[in-house]
């Protein structure tokens, strides 16, 4: 995370020279000059660019205690990326101990330059280094004891222009008192522990990081939903994406066989599954004999004296029911031959008159009566004749299936 706030945030002093100006006078001008080079991650200069630096003076370590500290605001990089200041000429910030540089007490303790520079929006710590010799220079200012003006030497040859801004430099992590720093040879140090706190976060289209730059993802957003999907060959695609070659799931034999095994009700495909449809659910029974019922009027129970087939065993011949074995809709046929005079034929459901068939049957009279019901598990189904005004009772046949 540290190396990416380095190439967001752009800073590399590349160079810093400092001089403590002495006069002999009373009004001393106290100052240290410094100057740096901004570049940003790729190496180059940030030329003619707004910042602002902070100088704060730390007694006894690098973390110790600070003594001053001064403000410069809006400060113009040169068109080299290049800017000069003078420590001891900004403006003390309200938490400066002391209100000016030349109260530093320089004899008492090493003391330490740390320096921070805005860019953006916040101060971004660019590291802490030692102040060597020249800056105790204010320490002997005390005396202001002038020494003799010697005779002026010869002028030297003009020198050759340097590089403003020189790339020999070598970037390191270093470790310092226990904590790891960024450092750049001839320049200053960044303590990496510090710019690790950082935030990412989304704002509607705009996705930032605390001390950073945001970036607008709205370009990046495809909110179309215009897409069409085709097959060509084997090929299925979809427009804007990718291909699927079909190919391999295409299944080209048509050599296939279905067939139906009656004794298991169940449907088959040659080299597939197979479907059991259901149990069949069919039975005819017959009444071939006519017999008699006690006395004349009677409701007498249409008991079959042959079962021609049972499929499922639903009928029961001792009394003439029928019993659903499973919900559905089933279908029941009626042919009755009456024996004798005023005969009715009715139907009932769960020994209950369901609908009466026919009435006041003649001898040789013959009906024919076809039934759809809706029946739940274990409903019952059954045939009943009224005798009329003799005893005789009838002949006949009773027939059903399940439907569904």
């Amino acid at each position: 995370m540290a190396a990416k706030v380095m190439r967001r945030y752009f800073m590399l002093m590349a160079l810093a020279t400092f001089c403590a100006c002495i006069y002999a006078q009373n009004n001393v001008p106290f100052g240290i000059h410094y100057q740096a080079v901004a570049r940003n991650g790729s190496g180059t200069e940030l030329k003619n660019t707004k910042i602002s630096v902070r100088f704060s003076i730390i007694s006894g370590d690098p973390t110790g205690t600070l003594v001053y500290q001064e403000l410069h605001q809006d400060k113009i990089t040169s068109p080299f990326g290049v800017f000069s200041l003078v420590i001891g000429q900004g403006v003390p910030t309200v938490v400066s101990p002391v209100s000016s540089i030349g109260d530093v007490s320089w004899k008492d303790a090493n003391h330490y330059l740390k320096v921070e520079v805005k860019f953006e929006n916040d101060y971004m710590d660019m590291g802490t280094m030692q102040f060597l010799t020249v800056p105790y220079a204010f320490y002997a200012q005390k005396s202001l004891e002038p020494g003799p003006i010697g005779p002026a030497g010869p002028k030297g040859d003009k020198g050759v222009q340097g590089d403003p801004a020189t790339d020999n430099q070598n970037l390191s992590v270093m470790n310092i008192d226990g904590s790891d720093y960024l450092a750049i040879s001839g320049g200053n140090q960044v303590k990496l522990s510090t710019i690790d706190n950082q935030t990412l976060n989304l704002t509607g289209d705009v996705l930032s990081i605390a001390r950073g730059n945001n970036v607008n993802l709205a370009q990046y957003k495809d909110n179309t939903d215009n897409q069409t999907l085709n097959l060509a060959g084997d090929i299925l695609s979809i427009s804007g994406g990718n291909t699927v070659n079909l190919s391999a799931y295409k299944d080209n034999t048509d050599n296939q066989t279905l067939t139906y095994t009656e004794s298991s009700n169940t449907l088959q495909i040659l080299g597939g599954n197979s479907v059991t449809l259901g149990t069949m659910v069919a039975f005819r029974a017959k009444k071939l004999v006519a017999t008699s019922a006690p006395m004349p009027l009677s409701n007498i129970d249409f008991i079959p004296d042959n079962i021609e087939y049972n499929d499922g065993n639903g009928m029961n011949s001792g009394t003439g029911e029928f019993t659903a074995a499973n919900t559905g809709v089933y279908s029941f046929d009626i042919k009755y031959i009456a024996s004798g005079d005023g005969k009715i034929v009715y139907l009932y459901k769960n020994g209950n008159l369901y609908e009466t068939l026919a009435t006041g049957l003649t001898t040789g009279a013959i009906i024919f009566r076809t039934m759809t019901i809706k029946l739940v598990a274990s409903d019952k189904i059954k045939l009943v004749i009224n005798t009329g005004t003799d005893t005789s009772i009838g002949t006949g046949t009773f027939s059903g299936y399940k439907v569904y």
